[in-house]
């Protein structure tokens, strides 16, 4: 990627203010940001490089972890596709997920070997029909070719997976974001520190928080903060995903844009307190 690239993505800013502005509702000087968010934005015009697209890629970032860490922290794929049809069901165990490679919540779980084989050809010829970038324009996604890959089903014996999500702000963890609780109605977002402190004043607008109910600190807590560090050392800020399954960690993903850059914080102060964090 080079200035052809970035001379697309500073064509992108008047339709970066007008989603802003529709999510935000208020104005944005992209080129001088002050808050978290708005450098989010920042970020995206002027930072979607090509390490940030290869490691947006749920397949390729398993390279650049192995490459950082020397050991592989990933659930196991089973195999890669490149179009629903390449699919051999019967060389595929009774439980696994299948998953595409460049999308969010693009996933079918499939257990006992029970899919419906149609339905799930549908909803993948259209995930890797859409263009990621057109809700919150995460540049970083675009250039990602796309595909679809089975990954080794996963579960602790409970009915859902704790996402642990480190926010890195240049280089150093700061925060945890903890997602629990998850049901028809939705989930529950928590924040915490380095210390597995509550921040309460981090919380959201858009995603209830459940402090009443505590997370129980995992226990590869240590180990997911070193790792964190590692992985977001080249990076001005990312979040590094995290699950903790039968005691062991395993990475999830890295995460540029958190909700597009598009967080409404209860705390009106909370926004600038991370924009400060963030050097750009």
């Amino acid at each position: 990627m080079g200035n052809d690239w970035l001379k697309y993505c500073i064509s992108c800013k008047p339709k970066l203010r007008e989603i802003w502005k529709r999510e935000m509702h208020r104005d944005i000087d992209i080129d001088n940001p002050k808050t978290f968010t708005e450098k989010l934005q920042w970020i995206k015009i002027y930072d979607s490089s090509f390490l940030k697209t290869f490691c947006s890629d749920k397949l390729t970032v398993r390279n650049y972890c192995l490459d950082k860490l020397g050991k592989d922290y990933f659930i196991p794929v089973i195999s890669v596709y490149e179009k629903f049809d390449d699919i051999d069901f019967s060389k595929l165990p009774k439980d696994y997920v299948l998953k595409t490679n460049h999308g969010s919540h693009t996933n079918i779980i499939v257990r006992n070997g029970n899919i419906d084989i149609n339905s799930a050809r549908r909803k993948f010829n259209e995930w890797l029909s859409k263009d990621w970038t057109w809700w919150g324009l995460e540049l970083a996604y675009k250039p990602i070719p796309r595909k679809i890959f089975a990954e080794k089903y996963m579960n602790d014996g409970h009915n859902e997976l704790i996402d642990y999500k480190f926010l890195c702000f240049n280089g150093i963890p700061k925060f945890c974001q903890v997602i629990s609780q998850r049901n028809e109605k939705g989930q529950h977002l928590n924040y915490y520190d380095m210390n597995f402190n509550p921040c309460k004043e981090m919380s959201r607008i858009d995603f209830p928080s459940n402090y009443d109910i505590p997370d129980n600190k995992p226990k590869n807590w240590q180990l997911m903060k070193e790792t964190a560090k590692i992985l977001s050392e080249d990076f001005n800020f990312v979040r590094v995903d995290f699950y903790e399954i039968n005691g062991n960690m395993y990475i999830s993903e890295l995460t540029f844009y958190p909700y597009a850059g598009f967080i409404k914080y209860k705390n009106a102060v909370t926004d600038k307190m991370l924009g400060d964090m963030l050097i750009l």
